[in-house]
């Protein structure tokens, strides 16, 4: 991507709500800033602009540090509007889009940043927002065909009047890309913010059940069938995960099984589909569910092992036909059917219904509790 579509970080403020210089507190691994700079980097973005102003030295070190280069606005107190003309001022010629992302909006997904270039590059609007549940978030990734208005703006109202203003001018202009990443619309003004931005950023790679379904239905637009099949799947899962977390201290994570129980056949109809459905929501940012999504059509579980998250995953998945229960030798029966002429698919399927067993040995042995009784209120709604 080169220099063509950059970022520009505004870092100059005071922080004076949160009490403590927003882009210097820590951060995973890093600072507030340093997370942001490596999002861009992540995503091939690495023309970024980092905006300094208050503690300037400060702030520019880290910028350094993480790839970034600075510029300092040297009227840093009259507002975020004097910082983003300071930043468009030395972005190079041949940018041709740049994404504005303020230093205390950081837990933006690498997903939804993929999502608004391959959409810029499909359509070039004069501006792109980033959209969850009908409300448009940051970054905002604009053209460089705005800089000279924006440059030449006194800055009264600041940049959002001159996007509204654009917005007003051409429905053409201006277009909006739902993204599965509530993230946008949540920054960090406060220490209290600051507590639960930690929080979340704990669960960075594990959609809500909200983003969930924008996953399902606006960017991979998963037929209702298949759907049906997924939210079987994620409540026997969750049943599963809820037998198991009474009698372990360490048991596995209800929110994640039933997640990836939800997304576990995403790409289904592609070659590979568990693999491939791995791979897009790797490329979105949900790692996490991203390797039960890909291992969930055989799980090999060592002797002696323990149930995790994966293996929860895959045999809910077999134990599910369509939208109705069924036993895993049922399931495998049927596999066998379709099959049946074809010597090597059958070692295949066979293979597998020994692993299944395997599985369900191990959670019944770990549950102390029949399968059929794990699930029994799942058997119970249908």
């Amino acid at each position: 991507m080169g220099s063509e579509i950059a970022a520009i970080i505004p870092a100059a403020g005071f922080s004076s709500r949160m009490g403590k210089l927003k882009a210097l507190l820590p951060f995973g691994e890093t600072t507030l800033l340093g997370h942001i700079i490596n999002l861009f980097r992540s995503c091939s973005i690495n023309d970024i602009v980092v905006v300094t102003g208050h503690r300037a030295a400060e702030i520019e070190q880290i910028a350094l540090e993480s790839g970034a280069r600075t510029v300092f606005n040297a009227e840093f107190g009259r507002g975020m509007f004097s910082s983003i003309q300071s930043g468009i001022r030395v972005l190079h010629p041949d940018t041709r889009a740049f994404f504005l992302l303020p230093v205390d909006i950081p837990l933006i997904r690498k997903g939804t940043i993929r999502l608004l270039v391959d959409a810029f590059n499909t359509c070039l609007p004069a501006v792109l927002y980033p959209v969850f549940q009908g409300r448009r978030g940051h970054p905002p990734l604009i053209t460089s065909s705005l800089i000279s208005q924006i440059l030449n703006n006194a800055g009264e109202n600041g940049l959002r009047e001159l996007l509204d203003k654009v917005d007003r001018q051409s429905i053409t202009s201006v277009r909006e890309i739902e993204v599965p990443d509530a993230n946008i619309l949540f920054d960090m003004d406060t220490m209290d913010d600051y507590k639960i931005g930690m929080e979340r950023y704990a669960k960075r790679d594990i959609p809500t059940m909200d983003e969930c379904r924008i996953l399902l239905h606006a960017i991979y637009a998963m037929p209702p069938h298949r759907v049906a099949h997924s939210l079987r799947v994620a409540e026997i899962a969750a049943a599963i995960c809820a037998g198991i977390a009474e009698r372990r201290d360490e048991a596995p994570d209800k929110e994640i099984c039933r997640v990836a129980g939800l997304l576990h056949d995403i790409a289904k109809g592609h070659a590979q589909h568990e693999e491939e459905g791995g791979r897009w929501l790797r490329n979105l940012g949900f790692d996490r569910i991203a390797d039960i999504v890909a291992a969930h059509r055989e799980a090999e579980l060592p002797e002696g092992g323990r149930i995790t998250e994966k293996e929860i995953v895959y045999i809910a998945d077999k134990l599910v036909s369509g939208s109705e229960l069924v036993s895993v030798e049922k399931r495998f029966l049927q596999k066998l059917a379709l099959f049946g002429g074809d010597p090597e698919a059958c070692s295949a399927i066979n293979r597998r219904l020994l692993q299944a067993r395997k599985v369900v040995k191990a959670i019944e042995i770990e549950t102390g509790c029949s399968m059929d009784s794990l699930i029994s209120e799942c058997r119970g709604a249908e």
